[in-house]
């Protein structure tokens, strides 16, 4: 018997801002890959063809939709991804990057575990693909101080705390994220770990490994101001 957990029963988030040479290839992938998957697209203000090519595919397809933040007060990722679990209505959810740095593949292995009764499952990163020592030496560091906060605060510390590949049973991470307003850093990028400093301590957490590949295509949106936003997070 096919004990695979039904692709109904998901909504894969992307964030976005000007992917429109990612955001295409992305959705097409998803589509092929999970037929009956939920997509939710939330965009932070993207000047170019982003909402354009989303909008067309939700006229093909009503489980894709755009969720427009431009006229929003507060920009970021996390606070976009925030605004996009809330306005899930399947029981999970899973958060992946557009420009195909987290394999669309592996959402299949997001879902078994949290078919499976995990409430927060996380795709951990096993190697990294064109980091130089620049770049691994700060998220050795970010990372490094995040579980010393984690430990501090006696919350859950996975293996890959600053993972942005994730997902979970939505109603949980929901009621998580409203408990606890002042813990999210709205215009952070990292709501992986805001949400770690709060979790039950018992929470059930499944994690797989995965590559982390280099960026496909478009830039990366991560500046000094996001860096600074989670060290002021830590403590």
């Amino acid at each position: 018997m096919d004990q695979t957990p039904s692709t109904a029963r998901l909504t894969v988030i992307t964030p976005t801002l000007n992917e429109e040479s990612n955001i295409d290839r992305m959705i097409t992938r998803l589509v092929s890959l999970y037929p009956q998957v939920s997509i939710i697209v939330a965009d932070d203000g993207s000047t170019d063809k982003t909402a354009e090519i989303v909008r067309n595919w939700g006229n093909k397809n009503p489980k894709i939709r755009f969720l427009d933040r431009k006229d929003e007060p507060v920009k970021g990722l996390t606070i976009s991804l925030v605004d996009a679990i809330k306005i899930t209505s399947t029981d999970f959810f899973f958060v992946i990057d557009c420009d195909f740095q987290h394999p669309p593949e592996r959402i299949a292995d997001g879902l078994l575990l949290l078919s499976e009764g995990n409430q927060l499952v996380i795709g951990s990163r096993s190697s990294v693909e064109g980091w130089g020592f620049r770049r691994k030496l700060i998220s050795w560091g970010a990372t490094t101080l995040g579980k010393i906060s984690l430990l501090i605060r006696r919350r859950p510390r996975p293996k890959d705390i600053m993972s942005g590949f994730f997902g979970g049973e939505t109603q949980f991470i929901a009621e998580i994220l409203d408990q606890h307003p002042k813990t999210v850093s709205p215009k952070g990028y990292k709501l992986l770990f805001d949400m770690l400093k709060v979790l039950p301590r018992k929470t059930s957490i499944g994690e797989f490994s995965y590559t982390f590949q280099t960026r496909e295509a478009g830039e990366s949106k991560i500046s000094l101001k996001h860096i600074l936003v989670y060290f002021r997070s830590l403590f």
